[in-house]
C-alpha cells in the first residue's frame, strides 16, 4: 500500500467534496525497461479505488499501438488525465513526492470541467488558434513545481489548441538535457520558442504564452 490510511482519508474527503464528473486516468506503461511503471500503476490503482468517479485504464505502447498513437505517447510511464474529452493533459513520469499534488489537482479540475483561471485569462486564451505545447519540467522534491504544472493544465483546459505536458526531469534526463534544464520548474513552450523558469503568477505565465503565440504568427507571416 503506497498511500497510508491518513492520506487515503484526506483524498476521499477531497474527492467527495470536489469531484463532479468522471475522470479517466489512462496510464501507458510497460514491464520491461521502465523502473517506475509498476509503482505508477499501483499508485493510480489505489487512487481509483477511493472514488468511483476516478477510473484507471492501463495500456502498453507496444501492444496498444493505436491508442498510444492517438494520445501521442512516446514515453513510459505517461498518464493522460481525461474527462468528457481529452484536454491535452499529460504527465510523463511517476507523480510521487510533491508532484502527487499535481496529479490530484489535475483530476479535480478535469472533473469540474472548468479551468481555475481568471475570466481575463480565459478570454485571452480563446484568441489562440494555433496548436501550442506547454512543457513543464518538474522534480518530485520541488516545492514550486506543482503550481507551474497546475497552471499549465488549466491553460490546456481553457484552450482546445493548448497541450500541457508535465515532465519529470530526473526520469527524462535526455529531454532535460535537450532543453537545458538547470532549475525547475522550467517551462518550455513549443519546444523552445519561448522558455522561462519559476512558478510565475497567472498573468506572467499568460504573458509568456501570448508572446509565444505572437512569435508563431510573425514567423508564419500572419502578424
Amino acid at each position: 500500500m503506497l498511500l497510508n490510511l491518513d492520506v487515503r482519508a484526506q483524498l476521499k474527503d477531497i474527492f467527495s467534496k470536489e469531484l463532479r464528473d468522471t475522470v479517466t486516468m489512462k496510464l501507458f506503461s510497460q514491464a520491461i525497461g521502465c523502473e517506475t511503471c509498476q509503482v505508477a500503476e499501483d499508485l493510480l490503482k489505489e487512487l481509483a479505488d477511493l472514488d468511483e468517479r476516478v477510473r484507471l485504464e492501463v495500456y502498453s505502447p507496444l501492444i496498444d499501438r493505436e491508442v498510444s498513437q492517438k494520445y501521442e505517447v512516446e514515453r513510459v510511464p505517461t498518464i493522460v488525465i481525461e474527462g468528457e474529452k481529452d484536454y491535452g493533459i499529460r504527465y510523463i513520469g511517476l507523480p510521487a513526492g510533491l508532484e502527487f499534488t499535481t496529479l490530484v489537482q489535475g483530476i479535480v479540475q478535469v472533473s469540474k470541467k472548468e479551468p481555475k483561471l481568471s475570466s481575463n485569462t480565459i478570454e485571452m486564451l480563446k484568441g489562440i488558434d494555433t496548436p501550442m505545447e506547454i512543457m513543464v519540467f518538474v522534480t518530485t522534491s520541488c516545492g514550486y513545481c506543482p503550481a507551474a504544472a497546475i497552471t499549465a493544465m488549466n491553460f490546456a483546459m481553457a484552450s482546445d489548441y493548448i497541450k500541457a505536458i508535465i515532465v519529470d526531469a530526473s526520469e527524462n534526463m535526455d529531454l532535460a538535457e535537450r532543453f537545458q534544464v538547470v532549475g525547475v520548474p522550467k517551462i518550455v513552450i513549443n519546444r523552445g520558442l519561448v522558455e522561462f523558469v519559476g512558478a510565475q503568477p497567472e498573468n506572467s505565465f499568460l504573458g509568456y504564452v501570448i508572446s509565444a503565440y505572437e512569435k508563431m504568427r510573425r514567423e508564419n507571416g500572419q502578424a
